[in-house]
């Protein structure tokens, strides 16, 4: 009697123990990533560097440019597989251009412009990971999301015009992950292809327009580092 008992004791942390690792092999995931770019004497367009053609105002900027955008990208989802992870993603941007003693388009004077930009998006993402058993590991990230994008500029402190966008946007990107342990690990992540289609208007006027691009974007402004943990 003492035998099978011992016996059931010991298949019960079978079971157990075989359950845990079916379970470590199907996590969910809570990460983020974050990205600050600080560039001087650069030209005015969209402060987000939204491959659209947003603009607005024309400036020519003589002296005292700054352009800051910063960007953090939160995220939930749950690795289906060790090579492949589905998850939802925020996508949070806000940008802040100033030109001091600049000659804009219709003003006589020199004046100090400056265009604020904040941006909200939600989509969804699945990262391929090429060799997942090892301490460094290679992935691919389609991802999917809906942005909505409000620009205001200004002139001498005073609100000049007031833009806003919404689009779609389908894109790939590339990085590297380092696993730290069993449950964490670091993200490194870059833009490589991106396409973007939507809508741009400058409120309380009758200009609205569509727009749309396509193309390759690798630059410190789409370079990510993040950190991930399996909850």
């Amino acid at each position: 009697m003492k035998k099978l008992t011992l016996i059931a004791i010991l298949i019960s942390i079978a079971h157990i123990i075989n359950a845990q690792e079916q379970m470590d092999k199907n996590k969910f995931i809570l990460g983020g990533s974050i990205n600050l770019h600080i560039q001087n004497n650069t030209y005015p367009l969209s402060s987000l560097s939204i491959n659209s053609g947003i603009g607005g105002i024309f400036s020519n900027s003589t002296t005292d440019v700054k352009n800051t955008n910063f960007s953090f990208l939160p995220y939930f989802g749950k690795e289906i597989n060790p090579q492949l992870t589905l998850a939802f993603q925020v996508d949070y941007r806000v940008g802040i251009y100033k030109a001091n003693n600049t000659s804009v388009f219709g003003q006589s004077d020199p004046v100090n412009f400056e265009r604020n930009s904040n941006q909200i998006g939600i989509g969804i993402f699945t990262r391929h990971t090429l060799n997942p058993y090892k301490q460094f590991s290679f992935y691919i990230q389609p991802y999917f999301e809906y942005n909505i994008l409000n620009e205001e500029e200004s002139l001498d402190s005073n609100i000049a015009q007031q833009e806003k966008a919404s689009y779609l946007e389908l894109g790939l990107g590339v990085g590297l992950l380092y696993n730290i342990n069993d449950r964490m690990r670091v993200i490194l992540r870059t833009g490589a292809l991106n396409y973007v289609n939507g809508n741009w208007e400058i409120l309380d006027t009758d200009t609205e327009k569509k727009f749309s691009s396509f193309g390759a974007n690798i630059n410190l402004s789409t370079i990510f580092l993040g950190f991930e943990i399996k909850v």
